[in-house]
């Protein structure tokens, strides 16, 4: 049981960083503007059709839980993290990809930080399923289905190469 919540902690952990930045892109990127590397994941969102309230309120709970996050770790881990993003913008973005895994686990988290960081985790997704629609919860939920099945596929492929 130990074994399959520290993946489902870890995915939710780079679902929200891959979410971040779209929800406060979206709303600052303009019509001529692109982003080649996350229109994919961007047309996801977009499917969701959010209201610009609810894309100001989900923004708001990114932030609230990024910042709470950030609370938890060490000074140390902070300064690992800001080297391994600022290494990770330079790289492609599947080298990007591989790189938060072992950003997260060149960190090595106490307990104590993992299980702050899943109660965080949680309150941000309740936080974030109150503002949505239930349509819009069906189809995130959906969507994150798929985002597992592509990911699952990823591993695989990696593992077979």
């Amino acid at each position: 049981m130990k074994i399959k919540l520290m993946p489902m902690v870890a995915g939710a952990i780079a679902l929200s960083v891959v979410a971040t930045p779209l929800i406060i892109k979206a709303q600052a990127q303009t019509p001529n503007q692109t982003q080649p590397a996350h229109a994919h994941h961007q047309r996801k969102w977009d499917q969701l059709n959010l209201s610009d309230q609810q894309k100001a309120q989900l923004q708001q709970i990114q932030k609230d839980t990024h910042t709470q996050i950030e609370a938890v770790y060490t000074p140390e881990q902070r300064e690992q993290l800001k080297t391994a993003r600022q290494n990770r913008q330079a790289n492609q973005a599947g080298q990007a990809h591989q790189g938060r895994h072992s950003m997260m686990a060149a960190l090595n988290l106490t307990d104590a930080q993992k299980a702050k960081i899943k109660a965080i985790k949680e309150a941000q997704k309740a936080r974030m399923q109150a503002i949505l629609t239930p349509e819009q919860q069906q189809q995130l939920q959906q969507m994150h289905q798929q985002w597992q099945q592509q990911h699952q596929q990823r591993q695989q492929q990696q593992s077979n190469q």
